[in-house]
């Protein structure tokens, strides 16, 4: 009677459901960036670019809607607006020795899903986060590029995040008829480094003091930024940092708000993230010496509407500056 082995014939199929499922919990604790575009997934045999359309805002001026009795007024014609967007393929992979499977005191193979995981997701969330870096609605700490100097080199030393800049962002959007994301609010990722400044300003942590009861739910005490004037925190530490970009050799970190429908995201349906797993019977040649392990993906982001995000280039405290 045959004796099934783990990894060996129709096992194999339960090994990788293991790990497609292991890798794929592990990777979405990681991405950040992915989890508020548009999703529209590239269905199979239709291709590697997708189109998004939008239908713009019709434009009310005043004048423009006021009817003469018993005159039609002129046609109004819409406009639609398609932005494109073409994936590319990711991933990486290891081979592990039959000696190394098999008399290794650690649990490799589910060692390397865990951190093929984590490489995963930050991994594919750069792919997005840089695709938003391209961003045109832009703010420079303190103004400096209104004083005569411009770009990221003007951004420097006390050019931190702070409830001015974070209000000024909200205004801008708004103002360019951006919606929040999410209960009312827009997202605002952040870096722990700006974080920490934030939770220097007095207006921030006067708010945050006031605003919840003081308890071990606030969020001075749970250091949990969460919720202000409108703005969702998302902290992550996989920000864009321009290092030494800024006067006298600052750091620069793009602190990126977006609004509902500013950028969309698309996978492959019939590609999607996934383990890949190889045993040494099939991958290992004539002495089955190696099996292999790793991960792929494909993805795309593209910006769908310049005016609802905004980059806020700032410096911080937590790095070198002038």
């Amino acid at each position: 009677m045959a004796v099934e082995r783990l990894g060996v014939g129709g096992m194999s199929n339960e090994m990788m459901q293991f790990y497609d499922r292991k890798l794929l919990s592990v990777a979405e604790l990681n991405t950040v960036f992915m989890q508020y575009g548009v999703k529209r997934p590239i269905p199979a045999r239709g291709g590697k670019s997708i189109q998004f359309r939008r239908f713009e805002k019709i434009t009310v001026t005043a004048g423009s809607y006021t009817l003469t009795e018993g005159t039609n007024p002129l046609e109004t014609q819409g406009t639609i607006t398609a932005v494109a967007a073409t994936i590319s393929q990711y991933g990486q992979f290891t081979k592990l020795s039959d000696l190394l499977e098999t008399q290794a005191y650690d649990p490799i193979a589910a060692e390397y899903t865990d951190k093929f995981g984590i490489a995963m997701g930050e991994g594919l969330d750069i792919v997005v986060r840089d695709g938003l870096s391209s961003a045109t609605t832009l703010q420079y700490a303190n103004e400096k590029i209104q004083v005569g100097t411009s770009g990221t080199g003007a951004v420097g030393s006390g050019d931190y995040l702070d409830a001015a800049e974070l209000l000024e962002i909200r205004r801008t959007l708004r103002r360019n008829g951006a919606r929040p994301v999410t209960d009312g609010k827009f997202i605002c990722f952040v870096h722990p480094d700006n974080s920490y400044d934030l939770m220097q300003d007095p207006d921030i942590v006067d708010t945050l003091l006031h605003a919840a009861p003081r308890d071990a739910n606030n969020p001075l005490f749970k250091g949990y930024l969460g919720d202000w004037q409108g703005l969702r925190f998302v902290e992550t530490n996989n920000l864009r940092v321009r290092s030494s970009y800024g006067m006298s050799g600052a750091d620069v970190y793009e602190i990126l708000v977006v609004g509902d429908e500013a950028y969309g995201v698309t996978e492959l349906s019939a590609n999607a993230a996934r383990m890949v797993f190889h045993n040494k019977e099939t991958e290992g040649g004539p002495l089955e010496m190696y099996s292999t392990i790793g991960w792929k993906a494909a993805l795309a982001a593209v910006i769908l509407n310049n005016s609802f995000m905004g980059i806020v280039y700032v410096a911080s405290s937590r790095t070198p500056a002038a």
